[in-house]
């Protein structure tokens, strides 16, 4: 089946209507079978500013057409101002004028087992894929390749704050402090034993209080050179025992002499130690 381009749809105003406009347009192209909200929404933790998150089916055979006609049933659904392919699995992103995002991944028949019922609310499900939707999966653990890649990244960039400073590039340290922050965060996140820990831009209900507690109290960034200085110790201070604790529980062995390096690189350079 080839889907012919046609007139964009109205904007659609209140997240309700998209949901209701993605139903139907998917609902009338008979190669998917079942479509369901996930994200968030699936998950009944929705709020108002959540976007909309849609897994659908479509056989094996069918995908390659389907992902070549999603710019024509997007502008079924609504005009857009942003529309992309998101990672080489079929998975679209798209903002509308009025900013409603709306994010659609594809899969098959063969997926739906490895997909869990918890995390998923029905749209239409014309081939009673549903009942073949696996039951509700365990809480996630941390990942250890992601422990390491992040323990990794940490320091990296932790030992490339003489360079700013030397240089005097102010600017370049304070994006280090933000991307030492971002990491902690990541960090933080592997360590949430929950079944689906969501999206990037919700951290309340995500982490405990107390994490949440110790990233507000992380000093503000400015392009200066204390600001630089203080914001590296502190997230220092803040990932580093994380890190050694999540290595122990996945089984790894820690990153000794990176992090020996990185200290006495610091310690010469700049005469910081880090108490952590």
């Amino acid at each position: 089946m080839t889907t012919r381009r046609t007139e964009q749809a109205a904007p659609a105003r209140e997240p309700a209507q998209l949901i209701e406009r993605i139903a139907q347009v998917l609902r009338d192209d008979p190669r998917v079978r079942a479509a369901w909200l996930s994200g968030s929404r699936g998950r009944g933790e929705a709020d108002a500013y959540s976007d909309i998150d849609v897994w659908l089916v479509v056989p094996a055979g069918e995908l390659p057409g389907f992902v070549q006609d999603w710019p024509a049933l997007c502008d079924r659904i609504t005009p857009t101002v942003l529309r992309q392919q998101v990672g080489t699995a079929p998975v679209f992103t798209a903002v509308t004028p009025e900013w409603l995002r709306f994010d659609l991944a594809v899969g098959t028949p063969e997926d739906v087992p490895s997909r869990s019922r918890s995390t998923l609310e029905p749209l239409f499900d014309r081939a009673d894929l549903t009942a073949r939707l696996g039951p509700e999966g365990e809480p996630l653990t941390p990942d250890p390749a992601r422990v390491a890649a992040l323990t990794a990244e940490f320091l990296r960039v932790l030992g490339l704050l003489p360079v700013a400073l030397g240089r005097g590039e102010y600017v370049v340290a304070a994006s280090g402090t933000g991307l030492l922050r971002q990491t902690l965060i990541q960090l933080m996140r592997e360590d949430v034993a929950v079944e689906d820990r969501g999206g990037a831009l919700r951290l309340e209900g995500l982490l405990p209080p107390e994490r949440l507690r110790t990233l507000a109290a992380l000093p503000p960034i400015e392009a200066t050179r204390a600001s630089a200085v203080a914001g590296h110790l502190a997230c220092a201070r803040a990932f580093l025992p994380l890190a050694r604790d999540l290595y122990a529980r996945c089984g790894l062995a820690w990153p000794g002499p990176l992090e020996s390096a990185a200290r006495a690189h610091l310690r010469a350079t700049l005469g910081l130690e880090l108490d952590a």
